[in-house]
């Protein structure tokens, strides 16, 4: 089911045929469970404006519910540390496993209990309305 969301190539603010992470997150949303997410483009310059991203995050959890680790399921969000700061978001496949998009690549599906995403793990969250 998420296999057609691999190799999706990244863009700065993507919302379209090519996305950044939030843009990833929503065609998924979007194609998979008829839910339309806020796309949030118009809440920053740049993916590149750390800071200002961080913020956007924290002030926009209120739909989302923080699920204990080991309890994700698929469609749970992945909110992950970038460089130092919540910022990269990604959907999980299945426990275990995570789809996401970084800048410089195409997105693809990861383990994040092991290997490198393991140390930027922030949480995971259930949209409320899902």
């Amino acid at each position: 089911m998420f296999d057609q969301f691999v190799g999706i190539p990244y863009a700065d603010k993507g919302r379209g045929d090519a996305v950044d992470c939030w843009g990833l997150v929503c065609r998924v949303f979007r194609e998979l469970r008829g839910v339309a997410l806020p796309s949030y483009s118009e809440a920053y310059v740049t993916a590149d404006d750390a800071r200002s991203i961080a913020r956007l995050v924290a002030g926009e959890l209120e739909p989302w519910l923080p699920i204990v680790p080991g309890d994700e399921q698929a469609f749970d969000c992945v909110l992950m540390k970038e460089c130092g700061l919540p910022r990269h978001i990604g959907v999980v496949t299945q426990p275990g496993l995570l789809l996401h998009v970084q800048r410089g690549a195409t997105s693809t599906i990861e383990r994040y209990r092991t290997g490198p995403l393991r140390f930027r793990l922030v949480g995971f969250y259930r949209f409320k309305a899902a």
